[in-house]
């Protein structure tokens, strides 16, 4: 569903960079503006500056620049849609869409239904004295209780319906957020009764669904999880990415677990980059999205068959996001939960050991002396390699495996893979100007050719929405949405796209300098000679040397 044109250009006029920004780093007055480490990069001097007056913010360090939307989008690393519907409550705008706008209004009411459900599980917990000692048990701190939500279900059903009925939720709201079935006889049963509650969270911090663990150990299942719902799918959402991804970002590495009590117990001992898939194999979903924060995983699952098996999976579904994937191995049954139990340094020892799971299975071919089984890891070897998407890194890992083997390197073969797709946006595309469809129908026609011609798809200007589409086309992402594109009578061959691309660039590079113009009170005099040099090059097509 797209959001309409009308809500974008309202959120783009009200929502103020310096506003927004300040509650997530502090900045500091530097004349009329105000500056910061930046979020984005280390450093120890702030670059970062932000210009209420312009309405805009700058890091010289990095080059990262934009709006308060650009801001959100980068920070959080959420998409363009779901930045501006986070503006758009900010500052109470009503978001209208393109269709479907009934079907919106519902999820809203069902998400802000499961947050008094939240509330609900809290307060119980504070009431019972067997979830107490179970969570006593399990060394969970309360400051970690409290900031993972951690709740209990009373074993009868009648404390939830009476506080649905205070708050005016109905059986039929409840049944939809997969709280609650219906008995053959017609009563009502919680399915999560008698269990401590992990609220499941999305990446934007809204409760969407419920994971429950038996108080008794004799019950079964000992775990379950809220059913697929109209809010809740869970090959699209990773538990704890809300609670740890200013961790996850600022040290561009992700932990993966499995489970609530695995996760939680890192991140008491100070290990907070981590994620759960909660039982549930990996997405390309969850690739995209942690795409967004890292660079690197470190898969931290069992070493039985099934352990093995989900870090094939989960290679094969990050490595064309381009992250890199690392395997830490657990010896003898243990589980993350219970290596936290030791302390943090053995889990860092552990972590110290993690293998670029490539290299983890060219020891393993090594190692290997059965014809059968090496011949084995090697097809599986070749077909991960499959799954990179730079031909001159499958090189190299090619030629790392023809020395390990003594087989030719023209005698391995890796297959083509199609890319990782997954759903976006559905967007307006008779809001793009004419110069933004040329472009794009020639990207998707030509798109081999024009990257050959032009490289500086970060430094080129246009509409949101266009942008938001270009990133999709270059990555490769759905472009199902673009059909229109394609049937479009415009022009598409590369001469008249990289012309326009070009112009675009001219346009980066004016609005840049206009930018960092605003900035100059506040800046030293290298940075002023750094804008000069970039100014001159717009006219002279680059610095020349004396």
């Amino acid at each position: 569903m797209a959001i309409s044109q009308e809500t974008v250009e309202e959120v783009l006029r009200t929502a103020n960079v310096y506003d927004v920004i300040s509650e997530y780093i502090d900045l500091q007055k530097a004349g009329s503006n105000y500056k910061a480490l930046c979020p984005f990069h280390p450093e120890k001097t702030p670059s970062f500056m932000v210009s209420p007056q312009k309405n805009i913010f700058k890091c010289f360090g990095c080059g990262k620049s934009g709006s308060a939307v650009t801001f959100l989008m980068e920070y959080e690393g959420i998409s363009f849609g779901e930045a501006v519907i986070k503006l758009a409550h900010k500052y109470n705008i009503q978001i209208k869409y393109t269709k479907e706008q009934e079907d919106q209004k519902e999820k809203n009411e069902l998400v802000k239904i499961t947050e008094k459900i939240k509330d609900f599980y809290k307060d119980q917990l504070k009431k019972s004295s067997e979830a107490k000692e179970y969570i006593r048990k399990r060394e969970i701190l309360p400051n970690v209780v409290d900031a993972f939500d951690v709740g209990f279900s009373p074993y009868q059903i009648d404390e939830l319906l009476s506080f649905c009925q205070k708050e005016g939720i109905s059986h039929h709201q409840l049944k939809k957020i997969g709280l609650i079935t219906v008995k053959e006889d017609g009563t009502l049963r919680d399915k999560f009764a008698g269990r401590i509650i992990f609220p499941i969270k999305d990446h934007r911090g809204r409760t969407v669904a419920f994971g429950g663990r038996a108080v008794k150990d004799g019950k079964q299942p000992k775990y379950i999880n809220s059913p697929e719902t109209e809010i809740y799918s869970k090959g699209k959402i990773l538990y704890g990415l809300y609670e740890g991804r200013d961790f996850i970002r600022e040290k561009k590495e992700v932990i993966v677990v499995e489970g609530y009590l695995d996760l939680i117990s890192l991140h008491q001992i100070g290990i907070k980059n981590v994620v759960a898939t909660l039982g549930t194999a990996m997405t390309p979903h969850h690739g995209k999205l942690l795409s967004k924060f890292v660079k690197k995983a470190v898969l931290m699952f069992d070493s039985d068959s099934a352990g093995k098996k989900a870090v094939i999976r989960a290679a094969k579904i990050l490595l064309p996001y381009r992250i890199d994937v690392f395997y830490c191995p657990l010896q003898n049954g243990l589980d993350p939960d219970d290596l936290a139990k030791k302390g943090y340094r053995e889990v860092e020892r552990y972590l110290s050991n993690a293998q670029d799971f490539l290299y983890f299975l060219l020891e393993r071919i090594e190692k290997t002396k059965e014809l059968k089984k090496r011949k084995e890891i090697i097809d599986l070897y070749l077909d991960i390699l499959s799954y990179l998407p730079d031909k001159h890194v499958q090189g190299l890992y090619l030629k790392e495996l023809s020395d390990k083997t003594g087989i030719p390197v023209d005698m391995l073969q890796v297959e083509s893979k199609k890319e990782v797709r997954t759903e976006t946006e559905e967007v307006e595309i008779d809001s793009l100007y004419y110069a933004e469809k040329v472009v794009l129908k020639g990207l998707l026609e030509n798109k081999d050719e024009i990257l050959r011609r032009f490289k500086d798809f970060d430094k080129i200007t246009g509409s949101a929405y266009f942008l938001y589409l270009l990133n999709e086309v270059l990555k490769s992402g759905e472009t199902g949405e673009l059909e229109k594109i394609r049937q479009l009578n415009i022009p598409s061959h590369p001469e008249a796209v990289v012309n326009a691309l070009k112009v675009m660039h001219k346009n980066w590079i004016k609005q840049q300098n206009e930018i960092e113009s605003s900035f100059v009170p506040s800046l030293d005099d290298i940075s002023i000679k750094k804008i000069f040099l970039n100014k001159k090059s717009l006219y002279t097509g680059g610095n020349k040397k004396k």
